[in-house]
């Protein structure tokens, strides 16, 4: 019978990917289409939001005929001295019969008629009681800001806060029937900058709280996970004395991690399912592609089909094994649709698409290379490149932010419209990217304009060697962090490139550090920046020598520099100070400042005008192949 539904499976006719017209603009930005789906615990029926091109809705889905239903819109609505868009970010079944709803800035539970059943604080976090999926217990915060928590029962609204030693919760876990049982809390010094990360656990819902560890905040602390029914136990995620995240049994009377439950060498543990049974389910892991495992036989079976079924795609499955699956697919380029599959027949439906506008465009599929730094490091990277071109062609260099942060394997607006118009994408993950192990990311600690870039040179270098990059024809861009990268890659290596783009991009460090941000204003962030960066209070020069503003008279090629006028991260005095500088020295700048807009562009109107002058700017100075 398995083998049956497999074929039938992997037989139906799927949609594909079929190679068509070069991706717009106003495809790739268009924001129509489907959010985010899920499937009621019975698979009669499937939830979802929705945005019709003017307002976002709940959708409900009859699982029969897969016939949508409005179940409510976005509205602007009043409450005491608020005045909001009221509409679903995020929706989740409570039962059968009830769903919770995130609206943002507050939840609250309806039915599937779309009227209101109770309020449910500031927003949810997920069910109180583990492997009781049709439990009406939530937990919530009852405060995002200082990150307090409740149970709340969303058919009646009656709340129970929870209590626990003083600092902001980051982390909470609970038994399986919802209590909460241990926690990890931060307190910073009110003098200085020195901030602590605690533990906390009770033996039972009534005990009182322990102290099992402190760190300081720059440390490598352990975080709980679930609190199981075995006596003086947590499960905890950890690396310590490894380098990647893995999970593990933590003795509370010992103070001592025990037990490796799951790990991996090289990638981190993500996620578990079934962290209340004897044996987990299933782990995520995400190196260079997504990966998830299954323990669960028929689950791993499910997923075998539908991988066969989907190939070269990430898809996430949910339902019954023996009824309703939902999936969702996504990949390099696609991203995302929703499949039902009833598993009684093996029959597979499409239910919806992430963006429909995207339908024939051609998209580029995201290569996975690995390369050496100057030092022998190995450094991962993506690599997208144009359709139908052979030999060297124009790169856009493109740096993520953070810089502890990292590129993913997916579909990626930015990546796809610059393929689209002739530009090969190159995406280096530079030691201090985060989620390649410890070591790796502590390889980029004091290094801002230094092995960290240096990193970055050598993927372009190792690209024209290898005949992929035109050496004529580079350009290097980035936001955050990664308009940093740009701007001091055009000052340390001026003649590898033609041109710069920085978005939202540091200009000084030095002045990062007393600059209006919320980063200036929080002193875990800045214990953080210390530690990750350094001091520029007691070594200015250090800082001054890896300043691009402070170099702009090395800068030989043009710069597009771009910039929210409301940007908190990093302030708009950054890009202002860059420009005045570079015009100062008579370099070639152009400069766009987006009103109303943040560290990022929220609206499409500006997604637009990013993109036609992020074009136009290349095309003059690299030119798209032909």
């Amino acid at each position: 019978m398995k083998e049956l539904w497999a074929v039938i499976l992997a037989l139906v006719l799927i949609p594909g990917d079929a190679s068509g017209e070069p991706l717009t603009i106003d495809q790739a930005v268009n924001p129509l289409g489907t959010q985010a789906l899920t499937l009621s615990p019975d698979g009669k029926h499937i939830v979802g939001i929705g945005y019709n091109g003017t307002n976002t809705s709940l959708i409900l889905y009859d699982t029969e005929t897969l016939t949508p239903r409005l179940l409510s819109e976005g509205k602007r609505v009043m409450e005491g001295y608020w005045i909001f868009h009221k509409a679903p970010r995020a929706v989740s079944w409570v039962d059968n019969e009830v769903l919770a709803v995130d609206y943002g800035i507050e939840a609250e539970s309806i039915q599937l008629d779309g009227k209101k059943v109770a309020d449910l604080g500031e927003a949810v976090i997920g069910n109180a009681e583990r492997g009781n999926a049709l439990s009406p217990n939530l937990l919530v915060y009852t405060d995002q800001e200082d990150g307090d928590v409740g149970l709340v029962n969303a058919r009646t609204g009656a709340m129970k806060k929870f209590s626990y030693p003083r600092g902001k919760a980051i982390k909470w876990a609970f038994d399986k029937r919802g209590e909460l049982r241990a926690v990890t809390l931060v307190n910073s010094a009110f003098w200085k900058d020195v901030s602590k990360v605690s533990n906390w656990y009770k033996r039972s819902a009534g005990a009182e709280w322990e102290k099992l560890a402190e760190f300081a905040v720059t440390d490598d602390y352990w975080m709980p996970m679930y609190v199981p029914d075995e006596a003086d136990t947590l499960v905890v995620s950890s690396r310590s004395g490894r380098d990647t995240y893995a999970i593990y049994a933590y003795d509370t009377k010992n103070r001592a991690l025990g037990e490796l439950m799951a790990g991996h060498p090289t990638q981190d543990i993500l996620d578990v399912n079934g962290i209340d049974q004897t044996s987990f389910e299933q782990v995520t892991t995400r190196g260079m592609m997504p990966q998830q495992v299954w323990f669960n036989p028929a689950w791993h079976a499910v997923q075998l089909a539908i991988d066969k079924a989907l190939p070269q795609r990430y898809n996430q499955i949910t339902g019954n094994p023996k009824g309703m699956v939902l999936v969702h697919s996504s990949s390099d380029i696609d991203p995302g649709s929703w499949y039902l599959v009833d598993m009684a027949t093996g029959m597979m439906r499409l239910v919806a698409v992430a963006k429909p506008k995207l339908a024939g465009a051609d998209m580029r599929p995201m290569e996975t290379l690995t390369y050496a730094a100057a030092d022998g490091l190995n450094i991962p990277a993506f690599l997208t490149r144009p359709a139908g071109k052979k030999g060297a062609v124009p790169l856009v260099v493109l740096i993520h932010g953070g810089p502890t942060a990292r590129d993913y394997w997916g579909w990626n607006a930015e990546v796809q419209i610059l393929a689209a118009h002739g530009y090969a994408v190159f995406q280096p993950q530079f030691r201090g990217s985060s989620g390649f192990g410890r070591r790796f990311q502590e390889a980029g600690f004091g290094q801002w304009g230094l092995a960290m870039q240096d990193d970055i040179s050598a993927g372009v270098e190792y690209l024209i060697k290898q005949g992929i990059a035109d050496p004529k024809r580079i350009c290097i861009a980035g936001a955050s962090y990664g308009g940093y990268a740009a701007l001091w890659g055009l000052v340390k290596t001026p003649d590898l490139y033609q041109c710069g783009v920085s978005f939202a991009g540091v200009s000084d460090i030095e002045f990062m550090f007393h600059d209006s941000s919320d980063r200036t204003g929080s002193k875990v962030m800045r214990e953080m920046m210390l530690a990750h960066i350094g001091d520029a209070r007691s070594n200015k020069v250090r800082f001054d020598d890896v300043s691009p503003l402070k170099h702009a008279d090395r800068i030989k090629a043009p710069v597009l520099i771009m910039h929210g006028e409301d940007d908190v991260r990093v302030p708009i005095a950054h890009g202002q100070k860059m420009k005045k500088a570079l015009e100062a020295q008579q370099k070639k700048v152009q400069w766009l400042a987006f009103e109303e807009e943040g560290h990022g562009l929220h609206y499409v109107r500006n997604e637009v005008i990013y993109y036609n002058t992020l074009l136009e700017f290349l095309d003059k100075y690299i030119g798209p192949s032909n």
